[in-house]
């Protein structure tokens, strides 16, 4: 954890919008504009520009979505006209700059045809770019999100181990890792409501962003059944940030996301009649969220929001069911400011009860039962597709946890428990799930390259709200 002290820095300036510091006109059939049909699937392409240097390794290719065919599933491999600009440039070790999704560390470049498929690993931010300020003008309103779908990754779902935490690849074999080329990802598109993935036995419903961030899911593998919601509430979101690099290091970052209003939570699971098992799961939603932020200074960066849920029941008996719902208010904007070597994050405020998870735990209970589900948001400004996208961020996670538990021998006593956890990580670069980087090293191991970290750059994090309630009936049982 880094050194942290309040300072007042969030006096949050500055977006150049889309047709500000353009640094000339695209290049070979370029878009320019961010919700083109080849900037909305695979993003806009970055300039050169007499104020940003980056760094020696980076190869800038030309024609942004227009030169690329394709790109798989893990958003690893994007395979390109071989007679782009610079495109004979790409060799492993250097950093592939294509637009603001396609970037990366290459790591394999083959020929396919009259194309290459170029595979990449995430990079820092700082691995782009050497110098270069980049700020908002204003705060960008995040109302009008492109959806980017990563059919079903190897990624997406893994084990959380007994510990807790984030799990490795599950259900994957590991016998022997994948080779390409694998199933391109489906086409991108404006967001709408109502659009459901599956990611193993998980079917979800993610949504964002006008009245907040959230995901309805359900689960069923015949002898454990689920469904459930959590929404981060929000109105009208918007994101503002500050970002100096110097010498390859980040010497100022400011990062706000204003708008949140409170955190909604219902669930319901059950194991099915005859059975006793447990679930232990994590899962990186296929599902990312991007608002063109606009080329700055040559540099086209995206609002993203990624989300990640992890869940575990505890059934000790046979035929049990939980079933609990709540509500919080949770006002204010969340983000940092960083002047180096110090923090001051921004957090949420107004914590306060709307409704009570605790009052309405209900279920069947001969011994006890329990969910527990654990709900990432992460809000980036930066550059990459998927979760690999590096910038400045700031994200909430909530902890939840609900207990049901007879009272043996008093028939009608319930004993009913819940906790609420609220953290807010921050920082610069790129930060991912677990589940994600174990499966990518795994893939990664195929081009003999160093494996990636789950996380990269500078960060920290701080507790938000840590809230308990027990309502136990005037029993022993419950007492202890």
């Amino acid at each position: 954890m880094r050194t942290s002290r309040p300072v007042a820095v969030l006096a949050l300036v500055a977006v150049l919008l889309a047709s500000a510091c353009q640094g000339g006109e695209p290049r070979g059939g370029e878009a320019a504009d961010p919700y083109h049909p080849d900037a909305i699937r695979y993003g806009l392409a970055p300039r050169p520009h007499p104020d940003v240097t980056y760094q020696p390794d980076v190869v800038l290719v030309g024609g942004g979505g227009a030169v690329v065919r394709s790109v798989t599933d893990d958003g690893l491999t994007w395979r390109i006209d071989r007679e782009a600009d610079r495109a004979d440039d790409l060799a492993p070790g250097k950093v592939m700059f294509l637009t603001s999704r396609a970037v990366g560390r290459v790591v394999d470049v083959r020929p396919e045809g009259d194309d290459l498929a170029v595979t990449v690993a995430p990079v820092e931010l700082t691995e782009v770019v050497r110098d270069g300020a980049f700020r908002t003008e204003r705060p960008v309103p995040l109302d009008r999100p492109v959806r980017y779908a990563a059919g079903e990754p190897a990624w997406a779902v893994g084990d959380l181990p007994a510990g807790g935490g984030g799990g490795g690849p599950a259900g994957t074999g590991l016998a022997s890792a994948p080779s390409p080329p694998r199933p391109p990802q489906p086409p991108a598109k404006l967001a709408t409501a109502g659009e459901a993935v599956t990611a193993g036995r998980f079917r979800m419903t993610p949504t964002c962003c006008a009245e907040g961030v959230g995901l309805r899911f359900g689960y069923d593998d015949g002898e454990i059944r689920m469904t459930g919601e959590v929404t981060l509430i929000m109105q009208r979101p918007s994101a503002s940030f500050d970002l100096v690099i110097s010498g390859g290091t980040v010497t100022r970052a400011e990062f706000s996301v204003t708008g949140g209003a409170g955190l909604r939570v219902a669930v319901k699971a059950a194991t099915r009649v005859g059975n006793v098992r447990n679930l232990a799961k994590s899962v990186a939603v296929p599902v990312q969220f991007s608002v063109p932020v606009g080329t700055i200074l040559g540099i086209p960066f995206s609002a993203t929001v990624d989300q990640v849920l992890d869940i575990r029941t505890v059934f000790t008996a046979k035929d049990g069911s939980i079933e609990a719902a709540g509500e919080y208010a949770l006002t204010g904007a969340l983000g940092y400011g960083y002047h180096r070597p110090y923090w001051g994050p921004v957090m949420p405020a107004g914590f306060t009860v709307r409704d009570s998870l605790t009052n309405s735990i209900t279920g069947v209970s001969i011994g006890v039962n329990g969910i527990l589900f654990g709900y990432d948001v992460k809000f980036t400004v930066g550059i990459g597709a998927l979760g690999f996208t590096a910038g400045v961020y700031a994200g909430l996670r909530a902890g939840v946890g609900a207990t049901l538990g007879s009272g043996a021998g008093a028939p009608l006593a319930v004993c009913r428990g819940a906790g609420i956890n609220v953290t807010l990580r921050y920082g610069i670069s790129y930060s991912i799930p677990q589940v994600v980087a174990d499966v990518v090293n795994f893939f990664l191991k195929v081009f003999r390259t160093r494996p990636i970290q789950r996380t990269g750059g500078l960060g920290d994090e701080t507790t938000v709200v840590k809230r308990a309630e027990t309502i136990p009936p005037d029993v022993p049982l419950c007492a202890t």
